[in-house]
């Protein structure tokens, strides 16, 4: 391991000693951006997997009141009045949608295995509005200049073999026109004749 490094360093070395063009600025910028992604991508998934619990026991919370709520309203009015009925119906009805679309923001989060990929697939779903995002659109370019800025082929690799990896698996869609979409997961198929 030690011999590559001195192998890589002595070819940097011999690289910048023959590069008339040399520029520290510039390397120096490259090198703190690449520092600032290394150390920003566990941020990023910690903050990110702090919101998704806080999100979750905040969801847990609202439904156990609005259970307790429905069960105070029907003990007191009793189910006699539609128009309670109808609100505790559209109570029901939202809350259920809330967590469906968490299951599948969740779903689909666990089919990322790297960092770009868990990036990817944030920036993504929050524009995907089935799993809890605001409607829009996100196109290929968008994506590359967000989570590779400044033009770093290094960086832009690797958002590239995410998006790819996770098109090939089924998890992203991306147009001919460069949308890139969540592709919404599916239950599995059973087999003809079976009941489950």
């Amino acid at each position: 391991m030690s011999e590559r490094r001195t192998l890589t360093t002595l070819i940097r070395l011999g690289r910048a000693l023959t590069d008339p063009d040399a520029d520290p600025a510039r390397d120096a910028a490259q090198v703190a951006r690449r520092t600032v992604q290394a150390l920003s991508e566990p941020v990023q998934d910690a903050r990110a997997g702090l919101r998704a619990r806080a999100r979750d026991l905040r969801d847990r919370a609202s439904q156990r009141a609005d259970e307790r709520m429905e069960r105070l309203i029907t003990e007191r009015r009793g189910e006699q009045d539609p128009e309670v009925l109808a609100l505790l119906e559209q109570r029901r009805a939202a809350r259920e949608a809330r967590t469906r679309q968490e299951d599948a923001r969740r779903t689909l989060m666990s089919s990322a295995h790297t960092p770009a990929q868990r990036q990817v697939l944030r920036a993504v779903l929050d524009v995907t509005p089935w799993a809890g995002g605001v409607p829009g659109e996100l196109r290929y370019t968008q994506l590359l200049d967000r989570l590779a800025p400044g033009g770093d082929a290094a960086g832009e690799m690797s958002v590239h073999r995410a998006i790819w990896t996770l098109a090939e698996a089924g998890v992203l869609a991306v147009s001919p026109h460069g949308a890139v979409t969540a592709v919404p997961p599916r239950a599995p198929l059973a087999l003809p004749g079976t009941d489950r």
